[in-house]
């Protein structure tokens, strides 16, 4: 086992960044400018095949389950597990490491230079050298056959995911936000681009440093973002039914109208760029539909699933509004 500090921080701008590209030092977007990395090395290990990446902040209570799910995974060749510790104060480093063994090692790097999963999935990468890489989050569990799945996918493939199972981990209001109890099939964005999401993703390492990695100006949606430049460069996702995850929802009314309202937020930015790559996207009204759903199930707030349905539709709604702010268009 091995605790690891990041050691050098940088970030360079390139010429034809725009202003508008600009973001605060603690991230920086892969269109224009580098991404700020972080530079660590894990010393005494050896070199493993692959590495399971996963973000961790303040993740104590949930990040044990994901670990023992992990640990009872089998690969055919060496792998790891590193956990990239974001800042967090609690006892994350100290549940990762009771983890380790000799048949499924566990690692842990310190990265608190700047903060969110785009950030901290950069640097779990550049510190291991790993040529398959998997992510996956704290607060999720994968199933039986996780790894297996997802390892012999990447022998054809340079890009994979999986499905998503709701029901196991989540209570059935907070299920019914969602509208949905699993997704197995390969999920499309906006019907333009086919993408894989972070807590179920895993990429060759030569594909990930091709396009620059994750965006660290994005807190959600990045994992879109890195899906979108990938298939920029003809690199194609692959689904693979077998590699599971059962995904952790928000349990309060209100941590899950803060997550919707955030990934209502990235939805212009992402349609913008799409924009900008030349493709067609949906109209910047698209929304309206949802307003008027708002308008005509009001009375579902009543409810516990059906308040939780209706206000992740108005969080993301809300978010919309406010995203369309940042790229200077009107988004409703």
């Amino acid at each position: 086992m091995a605790i690891v500090t990041p050691s050098i921080v940088r970030s360079v701008a390139l010429p034809n960044a725009r202003k508008d590209d600009r973001v605060p030092p603690q991230g920086t977007p892969a269109c224009g400018w580098t991404l700020l990395m972080v530079r660590t090395r894990i010393d005494g290990t050896e070199h493993y095949h692959l590495v399971v990446i996963i973000p961790a902040y303040n993740a104590e209570a949930t990040l044990g389950e994901q670990l023992a799910a992990l640990c009872r995974q089998t690969c055919d060749f060496s792998w790891q597990i590193l956990v990239v510790d974001n800042g967090s104060i609690d006892a994350t480093q100290e549940v990762a490491l009771a983890y380790s063994s000799s048949r499924v090692p566990v690692s842990v790097v310190r990265a608190a230079a700047a903060n969110g999963p785009a950030y901290a999935r950069n640097a779990g990468v550049s510190a291991t050298s790993s040529p398959w890489i998997a992510f996956c989050d704290a607060d999720d569990v994968v199933s039986a056959g996780w790894l297996s799945a997802i390892s012999q996918a990447l022998y054809e493939h340079d890009f994979v995911s999986g499905g998503v199972e709701l029901e196991q981990l989540n209570s059935g209001w907070s299920q019914a936000s969602r509208g949905l109890s699993f997704s197995n099939q390969l999920t499309v964005f906006e019907g333009m681009f086919p993408y894989a999401s972070s807590c179920n993703m895993a990429v060759k390492r030569e594909a990930f440093e091709l396009v620059g990695g994750f965006d660290e100006s994005m807190r959600v949606g990045e994992d879109i973002d890195l899906s979108l430049r990938l298939w920029q460069e003809g690199i194609q996702l692959h689904f693979e039914v077998g590699a599971t995850v059962h995904y952790r929802l928000r349990n309060e009314l209100r941590t899950m109208f803060r997550q919707s309202r955030e990934y209502g937020a990235i939805h212009p930015v992402l349609i913008e760029r799409c924009r900008n790559a030349g493709l067609t996207a949906p109209s910047r009204l698209a929304g309206v539909k949802s307003w008027l759903w708002m308008l005509r199930n009001l009375p579902m707030v009543g409810a516990s699933a059906g308040r939780a349905r209706w206000l992740w539709v108005a969080g993301r709604q809300i978010g919309r509004l406010q995203g369309g702010l940042r790229v200077r268009r009107l988004y409703i």
